[in-house]
């Protein structure tokens, strides 16, 4: 009956055509979609063009007193869109590939996903309909000749092929009711209904009792056809739908306003397991989208008019497969567009809003402490370390290299893409909070902390008041340092950098914080915490805070005679430093045996810390009387004849082992201070330091290789917060320390106490005779015991004045009042 009979590659061959021409408009949206780009490029050239067309055209202006024009105009200026940025591009290009990417599984998948319309009826519906109407009309036609039995047979056996041929029964039941399968179960709409239709009630009963079958045998009719295992098979029905096709056409229906309809439903009985919902009148029982309406197409309009065979097919396997697939693809389109606004969000998130987050976390940690900026770096750095090491070696892995470069499109542009704008604004941040900590140092903490705090303006304020710290002041001078610098001339910042690379080098590993450098004199503080403002005295949380704090305070005292010791032996070791001693200029200033020398000088006080100048310029720096005084007991060395000095206040917070390595030389009322103090010396003997030897590293400093020593010293800086590390290991075990101590003996130190006592007790003529031996005992003068002996000759001539308590005012060689 129709051309599909020849099965279902037809059906799949129609398919296939339809997806092609799907497929073919995807193209052309691709096309569109380019040449939307195009515009785009071409729309930003001529924006460009005009606004360097009306830059080049409008006057200058150099008023200050702007109007609302003005404004406007710098805003517009400020906010036209210049150059694409590489953030941009790259989300523009990414959604371009997601909305194509939708497009094309929108437009593929709802093609799939839907019921085609060949499916849903046979032609053979239509082209059947047709031989049934002739074999009736040629039968009624043939009424009262001798060929009446013979046309009637024709036609009630066309009627039964175009019934079984549309099985109801095969595609509701098919295991039993089509074994040998491709029956009427590939379609969508089966026949259920035949009848006459025609506007005469009378006529159409009369024709439907013509109609309906009367010499046919069905079971002969399913052994001859529907039993043989053809391409398209008729399959079987059940003995009740037997039944009804062989009764009468006694089903009356109201066909329209003006015609009826007379025929007989297959499903008008129930049938278990089969039919549950019986329809005897389609067009009152079924919605009109359950069912199909077949007539012949061959009639006249007469013919259509008057009465006509009409076939009812079930359109509800149709409906519900539609349904289906329509429900299908609402939730696919659901999750495709929930997918696709993760994707959407997951890439804003990536380029912009966790950037940006980034930016911020790290704006507020340099806020909170801008210190941090420094390790912030180095953890940049080692993520980039890690980021190229893995590229590295997934370059090694070459096919997955390769299929990770396709898979990002990457094979047709070039591979050394430029940076995102997020990336550089994020290292800059970095950069910039490291070169704040490196110029303002630990001083200029608040300074920065305090303007960044102020997110609601971009103005700067610098002179924010002082904040008074507790802290250990250490002053290092470079001796000789007028005379280098005539001598050196241009080659002398070269001098002090190199000096400086090792003193804030050692301080810094000792937990220090380098402040200024005013020419030859470095100033490096300590801070501690304070312990001096205690709440409540009487509470004991408050004194178990304050000797925790004293321990703390007492292991930086310590730290920083360690630092001072090892910054002298490691200036005399070193080789670059040495080739001073063999200057031709210096030798001739200061002699055969010249050498690079530094003086140190440490006392412990408060200091207000804070921002010096203007708000042209300033420096971040501490003042204080105590600065003063660090100052004038580094310039005691000169008098005493050592490299370093520690005033009383850091010996008293010092532990009880670093204090033996001090050697109290005098108590005095120095420059700055009211009070009388005690000063030390720590006996470091510098000439006894041999210059360094070895062969230097081969190291490459670069970026890499500092990273690696800073995090080095950042282990060793964490290291001496343990409660476990002992600050004496660190003095007994410096190698350089030990050589200076050595000529140092137990002897001298008992001898040089026993002439400081009768010194301190007026008993200056046994003193005399004692500090003259420690002057000599070492091999070379002692500076302390000399300077005694000095202060003692002029102007007393060794004999202690009447009002003599042990203290003399030390008046230093050089004016420091310029040091405050």
């Amino acid at each position: 009956l129709s051309p599909s009979q020849h099965g279902g590659s037809e059906v799949r061959g129609g398919r296939a055509a339809k997806i092609g021409a799907k497929a073919g408009r995807v193209v052309r949206v691709l096309r569109l979609v380019r040449i939307l780009k195009l515009y785009k490029a071409y729309y930003e050239a001529k924006a460009l063009e005009r606004r360097k067309r009306h830059e080049k055209n409008r006057p200058g202006q150099d008023e200050d007193d702007w109007d609302d024009e003005d404004v406007d105009a710098m805003k517009e200026k400020f906010n036209q869109p210049g150059k694409e940025s590489q953030v941009g591009k790259k989300l523009s290009e990414l959604t371009t590939r997601r909305v194509i990417c939708i497009i094309m599984a929108m437009m593929l998948g709802l093609q799939i996903l839907e019921v085609d319309e060949t499916d849903k009826a046979a032609f053979s519906s239509l082209y059947g309909a047709e031989i049934v109407w002739r074999k009736f009309t040629l039968m009624r036609e043939n009424g009262n000749s001798s060929l009446v039995g013979e046309k009637r047979d024709a036609y009630e056996k066309s009627l039964l092929k175009y019934i079984y041929y549309h099985n109801w029964f095969a595609r509701e039941d098919s295991e039993k009711y089509c074994p040998m399968q491709d029956c009427a179960g590939l379609y969508y709409s089966q026949l259920f209904w035949v009848g006459i239709v025609g506007s005469d009630a009378a006529e159409v009963q009369t024709y439907a009792q013509n109609a309906s079958l009367q010499h046919s045998n069905i079971g002969a009719f399913e052994k001859e056809y529907a039993r043989v295992d053809g391409i398209y098979n008729y399959g079987f029905m059940p003995t009740e739908a037997q039944a009804i096709i062989k009764s009468e056409w006694t089903i009356e229906c109201q066909h329209s306003s003006d015609k009826v309809s007379r025929g007989i439903s297959l499903l008008s009985q129930d049938i278990e397991g089969l039919v549950s919902h019986k329809v005897s009148c389609p067009q009152e029982e079924l919605r009109s989208q359950e069912y199909m309406y077949i007539y012949p197409r061959g009639m006249t309009s007469a013919q259509l008019d008057d009465w006509y065979l009409a076939f009812y097919f079930d359109l509800r396997p149709f409906t519900r497969a539609e349904s289906m697939y329509n429900i299908i693809n609402t939730m696919n389109i659901l999750i495709l567009l929930v997918s696709v606004s993760l994707v959407f969000a997951n890439d804003a998130n990536r380029l912009i809003v966790h950037p940006v987050e980034r930016m911020i976390k790290r704006v507020e940690s340099i806020r909170d402490n801008p210190l941090i900026a420094m390790k912030m770096a180095d953890e940049e750095f080692k993520l980039e370390e890690i980021a190229k090491a893995r590229q590295k070696r997934a370059k090694k892995e070459y096919v997955r290299f390769i299929l990770g470069e396709l898979m990002q499109c990457r094979f047709c542009g070039s591979t050394d893409d430029e940076p995102m704008e997020t990336v550089i604004l994020e290292k800059t941040i970095i950069k910039l909070g490291s070169l704040l900590a490196l110029g303002f140092g630990e001083a200029g903490a608040n300074i920065i902390g305090h303007n960044m705090r102020g997110g609601d303006s971009a103005g700067v304020n610098a002179m924010i008041p002082g904040t008074r710290v507790e802290c250990i002041i250490g002053v290092v001078r470079i001796r000789d340092f007028s005379t280098a610098t005539e001598v050196l001339q241009s080659k002398v910042m070269t001098f002090v950098n190199q000096i400086a690379e090792v003193v804030h080098g050692v301080v810094n590993e000792f937990r220090g914080a380098p402040n200024r450098n005013s020419g030859e004199t470095f100033l490096v503080i300590w801070r501690m915490e304070s312990h001096e403002s205690l709440l409540n005295p009487q509470d004991p949380t408050a004194l178990e805070d304050k000797k925790v704090k004293l321990k703390a305070a007492g292991k930086l005292a310590g730290m920083s005679i360690v630092a001072f010791s090892k910054i002298l032996g490691g200036l005399h070791r070193s080789p670059l430093l040495a080739t001073y001693r063999g200057h031709p200029g210096l030798q001739y200033r200061l002699g055969a045996n010249c050498r690079v020398n530094l003086s140190f000088g440490l006392h412990a006080g408060w200091a207000i810390e804070g921002a010096v100048g203007s708000e042209f310029k300033i420096d971040a720096s501490y003042l204080s009387p105590n600065v003063s005084i660090a100052t004038s007991v580094e310039r005691a060395t000169q008098t005493y004849g050592v490299s370093l000095m520690v005033a009383q206040s850091v010996v008293e917070l010092c532990p009880v082992s670093v204090v033996s390595k001090c050697r109290l030389i005098d108590r005095v009322i120095i420059t700055g201070s009211a009070a009388p103090m005690e000063i030390y010396c720590v006996d470091l003997d510098y000439r006894a330091v041999s210059v360094d030897t070895a062969e230097p590293l081969q190291i490459v400093w670069n970026t890499r290789n500092r990273f690696k020593v800073r995090q080095f010293l950042e282990s060793e800086r964490t290291a001496m917060q343990s409660d476990s590390f002992d600050v004496l290991e660190l003095f007994d075990g410096d190698q350089s320390i030990r050589d200076m101590r050595r000529r140092y003996t137990v002897e001298f130190f008992q001898l040089f106490n026993m002439g400081y006592q009768n010194y301190s007790q007026g008993e200056w003529q046994v003193a005399r005779r004692m500090l003259s031996c420690t002057r000599a005992i070492l091999g070379t003068e002692d500076g302390p015991s000399s300077a005694l002996l000095r202060h003692m000759e002029f102007p007393y001539k060794f004999e202690a004045p009447r009002e003599w308590q042990g203290v003399r005012e030390l008046v230093t060689t050089v004016a420091v009042a310029e040091t405050s």
